[in-house]
């Protein structure tokens, strides 16, 4: 197995002389595209592999993002397995890969709400969110919210906004919230 590992400027490719029949995406902060031997443009990131029946001799790179990335692929004759990859499943069926450690937490103010507020913004690099209350409130509404007792702790791993309504009078929320970025 060898590694290679490139920074490559928004929109441009670059050529790997590299032989094997198995090729992973060890590290990208985005989404790129890979063409094997003059092939096809395909879509890949950090985590996704591909294995050939054939040998390849040669990868082509592409940037598809509009910022310049450090791009690191893993190239060898069988497959490789990153044990630094982390799989999540929903229920809904979508599955989602994340390196092990986030990149960054926030602890915004402490907020004292009365009524009806997003107390959390969406966010596309949120890995979680831990909320505290000290009071009883409900998760987006007190007609068909869940009820969060008073005193709860708990997670918010959505990418989505988190509103809360307290069950009577002020609730204090405190927040970390983990990104990726």
């Amino acid at each position: 197995m060898r590694l290679y590992k490139y920074t490559i400027a928004a929109g441009e490719s670059q050529t790997v002389n590299a032989s094997g029949r198995f090729v992973r995406g060890m590290a990208g902060a985005e989404r790129y595209q890979l063409s094997v031997d003059g092939g096809a443009l395909t879509n890949f990131e950090t985590g996704i592999a591909m294995e050939r029946p054939e040998p390849f001799s040669q990868i082509r790179i592409l940037n598809t993002d509009a910022a310049s990335q450090e791009i690191e692929i893993a190239v060898s004759d069988r497959p490789v397995f990153d044990n630094r990859l982390v799989g999540t499943m929903d229920l809904n069926g979508a599955i989602g890969i994340l390196t092990t450690a986030s990149l960054l937490h926030n602890t915004p103010t402490k907020q004292t709400i009365a009524a009806s507020t997003a107390v959390l913004a969406a966010n596309a690099d949120r890995r979680a969110a831990t909320i505290q209350i000290d009071t009883a409130a409900y998760i987006d509404s007190a007609a068909d919210g869940i009820l969060m007792p008073a005193g709860s702790i708990f997670q918010w791993e959505a990418q989505t906004a988190l509103t809360l309504v307290p069950l009577a009078g002020n609730t204090v929320v405190r927040i970390l919230e983990e990104t990726n970025a």
